[in-house]
Formats: C-alpha cells, structure tokens, sequence
C-alpha cells in the first residue's frame, strides 16, 4: 500500500518539531500531525514557560537550523550555579570553567524556541505539516501503520512518533498504560526583575515544602522563577497583588538579589512523576513527555525530550541508509532498552533530591547539611553530577557529541 511518508509525527511542540527536522535532514519523508489550528503570530497565546537547555540540547538545535534562527536577545546562559538549603548552612557551588566550558546551560523562553524550530520545520520541502488535524484511530497494517484523524482523512507511513505531550492521544489510542504518581505539589512560574544583578549564576533554595529557583535572563536583572510548592500555597501566592508577590519572593529567597522591584503575570501547573509502561510498539514509538514528565527541580524535562529524539533519529537512520524496516518492534525496542533505563534514572533521581530536602524529622537537615557540604569540598565528584547535567556524559547519541568535548 503506498505510504504518505516514512514517518509520521504526532505533536508541533519542541520535541515533535525537533524530531521532523532532524529526520528531513536525514533525507525521510515527514508529515506532521498538530490537534491545535495554527495560530497567527500575532494570535498565539502567550506560554510563560522558560527552558532550561544544557549543551548538548543546543548541538541538537544547531544540527536542525532552529539555533541560528533563535534572537540573541533570547538567550540567557548561566556559568555558575548555588544550591542551598533554607534549614542549614550547607551548600553547595558548580562552575563550568572547572571542566574548561564556557556555559552550564541556557535559559530561553519555550515561544522561542518553539517559533525557531517552526520556521525551521516549514522552510524544509520534505516536511507536510497538517494542523487542526486530531487523531482519533490508529492502524497496524503490517509494513506501514494508518493514522485516521477527526477530519475524515488518513495517513499511512513505516512508523508514528508520538511527540504530543503527557496527555497524549497516540499513547492513549495505542493502549500503553502511563503510570503516574502524584507529588501533591504546584509550581508557579512567571519572571522578576531584582535590584540586584543575578550575574549570569543560576540559583536554587530548597525551602521546606520545595524548590525556589531563579535563572538568569539576558536582561542581567531578569530572572525566571519556578517555585515549587503545596497546592494551597501556590494558590495563595498567585492571588497576592504585584507588591504583596514581590516581598514574598524576595523574603522566600533570603534576600539573595536583593529587592523584587517588578514580576510578570503568574502561572501555575501540578506536578507528578509519570512513565509509560511501554515506549515503543509496532510502528509507534513515544518521546519526550509523550513518555515520561519529570519533578522540573532540575530544569532537566526538555533535554531528556530532546536526548530522546537524537537517540530514536540515529536508530531510524542506521536501518533507513540500508533500505531496512526501522517500524518493525524489534527494531523500536532498542529505541526503548537505550532510552528508558537512562529516563528511569534521572526520575528516581529527581525524587530522591526531592524528599531528601524536604524531609525535616530528626538528624536529616543536619546529615543533609553536611552532605551539601561535603560535596562541594570534592571538586572530582561534582565535576561528574555537573557534566552528567549538562549532557557532556553518558550514553549519548552520535549526534550530540557533535562538537562537546
């Protein structure tokens, strides 16, 4: 049966744009599949999001075309970074020159990077993208595998990758269970502008019921700010008034930038762990959140999307030079055995720094303490956590160790 594609791609977000241009550049058919219509740019609604992008996230962006199309005023990085716990002295300090980088990461609103990537995407001849286009059935035909959508038409290709998101419809339509465990937590998110320069240091305190976090801006006095929270606080901070918001952060983060002179509008969304049971099928495979969601204490969701997409990519291509069928399940499974041990990990992880700083019975923010401490005096071991972050470590597809050292 003749295929529309080679691949379809189920999401218009970062990782499903991500994914479609790595794949033209791979010389692979593309259709692209968005539920949402396609807003004007001066339509879209704002998303206040702020990402945090480690090094290896930016070679994948290069390696798309979406980094040159990215507005310098847009990019914020950050060389150093201080952790410290509100119930102790202890704390802890990275520095990328100790591992001779010239940046940790870089902080760049999610609209910029989503419209990069977009401008990108529609600029490559191989790529169809069809928007207002929900799915609403899938098919395994054998060698190729049928989308149908809520407006009557269908598409065929050798595989679907769902890219849309922790409610996503392909997972659903393909009855992978998503196993989710609910933190209790909010988080709340906007920018502020500080009296004092943040001086290009991203900064975290763990208060007693979660993370405040601070990350520099271009604007060397513009923060990003996620502050993790119980629910019922979070409420409470977003109906104070700007005033009210702005002495409360500041007094929350112990001063550390001085006054909170001005903040943008607030949002709020719940957080939770969640992880699909299984990340392939025949002829479907998940990425990004499509697949896992992550505690964003470490700014870590999009880049474990994005690692996820260079890794698929490389498998799709190893079979696609050799006119193999890179749909078939056993193929997809090293997709999953690779990526889903690694996304496990960072999960867990996240959960245990998580509990551990807001554990407060007995001797815990002591021992807490001195181990905040005690790392920070070993420069060996905090070189490993800080490259391990940063994607300069591990096991990384070919195509992010393109120009890391």
């Amino acid at each position: 049966m003749k295929l529309d594609a080679d691949v379809i791609i189920v999401g218009a977000g970062i990782t499903g744009t991500a994914c479609a241009c790595l794949l033209a550049k791979q010389g692979l058919e593309v259709i692209l599949l968005e539920a949402a219509a396609r807003e004007l740019d001066d339509l879209k609604p704002c998303d206040p999001r702020i990402f945090a992008i480690s090094p290896a996230s930016k070679t994948l962006l290069e390696l798309t075309g979406a980094w040159r199309r990215l507005a310098e005023e847009d990019i914020g990085h950050y060389q150093t970074m201080h952790v410290w716990d509100e119930n102790g002295l202890g704390e802890i300090h990275f520095d990328s020159a100790e591992i001779c980088q010239p940046t940790m990461g870089y902080i760049i609103p999610y609209m910029a990077i989503a419209d990069a990537l977009q401008d990108r995407m529609l600029d490559m001849e191989s790529i169809r993208c069809s928007w207002s286009a929900k799915p609403v059935a899938i098919e395994d035909e054998g060698e190729s595998i049928k989308v149908s959508t809520e407006a009557n038409l269908d598409y065929r290709a050798k595989l679907i990758i769902a890219a849309d998101g922790s409610h996503s419809i392909i997972r659903q339509l393909a009855g992978i269970k998503f196993n989710k465990h609910d933190y209790q937590q909010a988080a709340l998110a906007c920018t502020a502008i500080t009296e004092r320069s943040h001086e290009q240091v991203a900064r975290q305190r763990f208060l007693t019921n979660g993370p405040l976090a601070f990350l520099p801006m271009v604007n060397p006095h513009q923060s990003a700010i996620v502050w993790s929270e119980k629910p019922e606080k979070i409420n409470e901070l977003l109906s104070l008034d700007e005033t009210q918001f702005n002495q409360t952060l500041a007094d929350a983060f112990a001063n550390e930038l001085s006054s909170v002179t001005s903040s943008t509008k607030r949002f709020s969304f719940p957080l939770y762990r969640a992880e699909a049971e299984h990340y392939v099928k025949s002829r479907i495979a998940l990425v990004g959140d499509s697949a896992h969601v992550i505690h964003p204490l470490a700014g870590l969701g999009a880049n474990l999307g994005l690692v996820d997409v260079a890794a698929l990519c490389e498998i799709i291509q190893s079979y696609h030079v050799r006119k193999r069928d890179f749909g078939k399940q056993q193929v997809l499974r090293r997709y999953e055995r690779w990526r889903k041990g690694e996304n496990k990990n960072m999960l867990y992880l996240m959960d245990g720094f998580k509990y551990l700083f807001e554990k407060q019975t007995m001797f815990m923010p002591w021992i807490r303490n001195i181990g905040l401490d005690t790392i920070d005096a070993m420069p060996l071991f905090k070189n490993i956590i800080m490259k391990r972050a940063m994607g300069l470590e591990g096991n990384l597809p070919k195509y992010l160790k393109i120009n890391i050292n």
